[in-house]
């Protein structure tokens, strides 16, 4: 086994001193040779050993400043690149699901005749140049495309973007362009898309800026515009491209969704429920609008309840009921509590009752919506702790008392009408700490300790990063 070992590092050794040994300009000649060879036979794909000897000895050669400023480097470099890329383009024209072996061969190619263009003076030599660069755009297009199927977004955009500056040197050069001008927007967008997605936000935005300020007729051009203005903080610029995708693509939910994004971390509850109602005209049956149409009543439910409204009146009609009246005359059932401690708020119920609406609606459009099936429990249990902390700060009398019972009573009420929500999250995803945390309160508060410390326990462990184990309940 040492004797291989040794042998094979010594042919390794003599490879590289044979390199360090040739002469770059007969490395040069060599290059074109095995090119040729490769080219002219019957089945190039059984003749390989000569192209990846035309790769070896032209590396070499273009990397002597002897052979640096000749056009011939340059030019042959670019034709047995592009020989490279054809092989690849083969496999992927078998097997769409192949792997390109060399990438960067047009990328190279490309480059290579772009510098044998820039040293070019004689007329032959500029129409090789544009020639061999107009035959690396097609290359470059089909492994762009190949990449971007692999989510190699980083190769893609060089790819790419490597046509688009072809398309510019031989349109100055005399030669066709190798995109349509009727293309040209749509291949723009894609090398902007692949520069987003591969993290060169400069280069993303310096293109998604260039399609913006030609009128895109792309309603994405705009929405990932404004995402990334908001991103980088130019939220004054984010919105005028906001407003005017709007007004273009008026029934874009695209341009619509990256608004209400923003205005979600903004915490505009007032805007995103206009946006929103948008959102549910163009996407009725689209449970994720519903579920964030009843987020946003239960935050604005959430403001309301922590304002004074000391003038609303609560009547306990024969009916039975707490409620109070609009100005209409309608009444407006709230919690039983109100009638016997107070409100917080004259909109806090009628925002619950919106956003429980949204949650329900959400959730018969698909039953394991796990957001809008959390924020019902939510919604009943937040209530529930509101009231008991209320209660808590009642005197001692014997009237508050009373309201102190009521309000306990009511309070207990909530979170059994809150339980089987987070039962049914916890089906759903059994280490989520916030339906964990719930339950175990819950079952506290009801004095089943067994489950409540089964709960803490679970809860101990998501909270450490470990496994829980299955689920508790089953849906």
């Amino acid at each position: 086994m040492k004797k291989v070992v040794f042998g094979l590092m010594a042919m390794f050794f003599f490879s590289n001193l044979v390199s360090a040994q040739e002469d770059p300009e007969k490395a040069l000649n060599k290059a074109d040779k095995a090119l040729a060879a490769y080219v002219q036979s019957l089945d190039p794909a059984t003749n390989e050993a000569k192209l990846k000897e035309a790769v070896q000895m032209i590396d070499f050669a273009s990397a002597a400043d002897i052979n640096k400023g000749k056009v011939r480097t340059w030019q042959s470099k670019g034709d047995i690149y592009n020989a490279l890329a054809d092989k690849d383009l083969t496999i992927l024209f078998k097997n769409p699901d192949a792997k390109p072996e060399n990438p960067a061969a047009p990328l190279i190619a490309a480059e290579s005749f772009m510098k044998a263009l820039e040293l070019a003076q004689k007329k032959f030599e500029i129409k090789d140049a544009v020639k061999g660069m107009t035959e690396s755009s097609g290359k470059l297009n089909n492994i762009g495309n190949a990449q971007i199927k692999m989510n190699d977004y980083k190769g893609a955009f060089k790819s790419l973007e490597m046509v688009m500056k072809i398309n510019d040197v031989v349109k100055k050069n005399g030669g066709d362009p190798v995109i349509a001008e009727a293309d040209m927007a749509n291949h723009k967008y894609v090398v902007a898309y692949c520069a987003s997605a591969a993290g060169d936000k400069e280069s993303a935005l310096k293109l998604f800026k260039e399609l913006y300020e030609a009128d895109s007729k792309e309603a994405s051009v705009y929405a990932q515009y404004f995402d990334m203005l908001y991103a980088t903080g130019q939220k004054e610029e984010a919105w005028k491209v906001f407003d005017k995708g709007q007004a273009a693509f008026p029934t874009s939910t695209e341009i619509l969704f990256s608004g209400i994004n923003a205005k979600i971390a903004e915490q505009d509850y007032e805007a995103l429920k206009q946006m929103l109602s948008k959102a549910v005209a163009a996407e009725p049956n689209n449970p994720s609008i519903y579920s964030a149409l009843g987020n946003v009543y239960m935050n604005l439910s959430n403001e309301k309840s922590k304002e004074d409204l000391s003038k609303r009146k609560y009547i306990t009609g024969p009916e039975g009921g707490c409620y109070y009246v609009k100005e209409g005359g309608d009444k407006v059932y709230v919690a039983r509590s109100c009638c016997s401690s107070g409100c917080a708020n004259e909109k806090t119920e009628e925002y619950f009752n919106e956003a429980l609406s949204y949650f329900n609606k959400a959730i018969s459009l698909d039953a394991k919506q796990f957001d809008a099936v959390y924020s019902i429990g939510s919604l009943y249990f937040n209530k529930a702790v509101e009231l008991i902390k209320v209660a808590n700060l009642l005197p001692m009398d014997k009237d508050s008392q009373k309201k102190y019972k009521v309000m306990m009573d009511e309070s207990t009420s909530l979170m059994a009408t809150a339980l089987p929500y987070f039962q049914k999250t916890e089906a759903m995803q059994p280490a989520d700490v916030n339906t964990l945390i719930a339950l175990s309160e819950i079952y506290a508060r009801t004095n089943d300790l067994d489950k409540s410390r089964e709960f803490k326990t679970r809860l101990e462990k998501a909270k450490a990063g470990q496994d829980v184990g299955p689920a508790y309940f089953k849906n």
